[in-house]
């Protein structure tokens, strides 16, 4: 069987299990496809009753657990240790949420550890969003071994994505937090790993069917430690050596006593090409992991999630994968900026001089922004990128900051002049602050654009739509230097010799577009008085 990437997602105790927003209103992202939010929660023995069960709740207790629901924003969510679909429905009500109910026949009662009362029934069961369409396929309770004390799994069939997705919610044996569970004795371990075998095949056969799976709940067993048996078991389908990624390795489990997690998402080499990457989370029911204590736990599992796109999310373009992974980038960029400063170094001027530099894939690099528009199939728009330069996240262009930190010890100023917006230009600053940058606003001036330079075009000397900033930036006469900051007016309201010009467009350049460009004139001037920078994600040229 050919190599099959099978991503587990493993999130601290419970797990929310969320999938597509209501149909009428679908989760979206600035134009994205809609999303699923998954959601695993074991909820501690979830009464129909007050005051009955190993966790007795009041209508108190019942009203916060109600409300935390709403924050999740889940769509699906798969709980564990319910006793009934009333019980499911005093946290999530049946006119909100369609409720589907493990059928595993009751069972005998055993006694409340310290309190004494008998326990509750123990069930899995959903609740999903009502609007999001779906089917409930079985309940599957050969997990449960023909023993009575165990539970059943739960399978949904989601039917609103591009493609069929198989749910199941599991809550498997509890006791066997070894590494090696076919190395223990205990009875347990040994429950547990006649567990693992029927898992496994269910999932060797939704691979076979190229079906798209998830399988979330409470597993009862740390899956992210090192040299994991269970762990190792997955990777191992018939003898194949499968590539299986964690997403979640590096979360550890919200309950302050028990950090390492055991309730988990998994998702199959299909669904998992729909995880919207960033989205594992932990809910610490409205607190912080440093704020809450396990006195604020309204149960002893913490809620667990991730979003799916309801599409498989769309390629990303050889340009941007090009500037974020390849070796090539970023010895060009290093190499440019290095011989620029080497050119420095054999200036000796005396008047005050500046450096005019582009900001965007000169400075800062935006390819995560392109990365994530190419996955929704989406292009540029003024509404997304202003949003991502509030974002403040840009990276560094590398050999960009050793070249800024150069033209300071020389004694130089630098004038950042940027197209992005200039209503938007102090979230620029904040990125570049960040990043550790030796910027001041003494030695750094920054001017986005403004409709006042667009209209500048065509008038004597103003060529492109920078032209009107950087002969402002030369005459001393840039206001937007100092307007905001009038300490700093005396280091910009003066005369500057232009030493260099830095971009990755070749209007970055004074009084050049792609029609007029003197290519040879241009050759001669790269790495001395100006330096063009490589940008194959957008530009005039396209």
């Amino acid at each position: 069987m050919k190599k099959i990437l099978i991503q587990i997602l493993f999130l601290a105790f419970c797990y929310p299990l969320s999938i597509l927003a209501q149909a009428q209103s679908p989760n979206q992202n600035d134009g994205a496809d809609p999303k699923y939010r998954l959601v695993a929660w074991n909820i501690e023995h979830l009464a129909e009753n007050n005051g009955e069960g190993c966790m007795a709740r009041s209508d108190q207790d019942y009203e916060k657990l109600r409300n935390f629901a709403g924050t999740m924003n889940a769509d699906v969510v798969a709980l564990q240790e319910v006793e009934s679909v009333k019980a499911v429905a005093r946290v999530f009500p049946e006119n909100e949420w369609e409720i589907v109910l493990s059928d595993r026949p009751s069972s005998g009662s055993y006694e409340c550890r310290g309190s004494g009362r008998p326990s509750t029934q123990q069930r899995v069961a959903f609740a999903v969003k009502k609007g999001i369409p779906f089917e409930k396929i079985e309940g599957f309770k050969e997990l449960a071994l023909n023993n009575p004390g165990l539970r059943y799994g739960l399978v949904i069939r989601l039917t609103g994505a591009s493609e069929p997705i198989e749910v199941m919610n599991v809550h498997m044996k509890s006791g066997c937090f070894v590494n090696d569970y076919s190395a223990s004795d205990r009875d347990a371990c040994e429950t547990f790993e006649q567990q693992v075998p029927i898992l496994d095949e269910w999932v060797e056969s939704k691979v076979k069917e190229e079906t798209a799976f998830v399988i979330l709940g409470d597993f009862n067993h740390r899956i992210t430690t090192p040299d994991n048996r269970f762990w190792e078991d997955l990777k191992d389908m018939n003898g194949n050596q499968i590539s299986i990624q964690s997403s979640m390795e590096s979360i550890r489990g919200c309950h302050p006593r028990y950090p390492a997690p055991i309730d988990h998402i998994l998702l199959g080499p299909k669904s998992s090409k729909l995880l919207v990457e960033g989205t594992q989370d932990v809910f610490y029911f409205g607190m912080t992991p440093e704020t809450m204590t396990e006195d604020d736990m309204l149960s002893d599992h913490c809620p667990i999630s991730v979003d799916l796109w309801l599409n498989e999310p769309y390629p990303v373009s050889t340009a941007v994968r090009w500037t974020q992974n390849s070796a090539e980038y970023k010895l060009i960029t290093e190499g440019l900026y290095s011989k620029a400063v080497e050119s420095l170094a054999e200036k000796n001027i005396c008047d005050p001089w500046v450096v005019i530099m582009d900001v965007d894939e000169t400075i800062l690099d935006n390819s995560e922004y392109n990365r994530r528009r190419d996955k929704l199939g989406l292009g540029y728009t003024p509404e997304s990128w202003a949003n991502w330069v509030r974002e403040e996240s840009a990276t560094l262009v590398p050999g960009s900051a050793d070249f800024i930190s150069n033209v300071m010890l020389a004694g130089g100023q630098i004038a950042l002049i940027t197209n992005r917006d200039r209503t938007l230009d102090q979230h620029t600053w904040n990125n570049l602050k960040k990043l550790g940058l030796p910027i001041t606003r003494v030695n750094t001036c920054l001017i986005g654009r403004s409709k006042e330079d667009i209209d500048a075009v065509g008038e004597k000397g103003i060529v492109n739509d920078k032209d009107l900033r950087r002969q402002n930036v030369l005459n001393g006469e840039a206001l937007s230097c100092w307007n905001e900051f009038p300490e700093v007016k005396s280091a910009w309201n003066k005369k500057f010799i232009l030493v260099m010009q830095v971009g990755d467009n070749i209007k970055d350049f004074a009084k050049t577009t792609q029609e007029n460009v003197d290519f040879k004139a241009f050759l001669k001037r790269q790495g001395v008085d100006i330096l063009i920078l490589p940008n194959a994600m957008y530009g005039s040229w396209d």
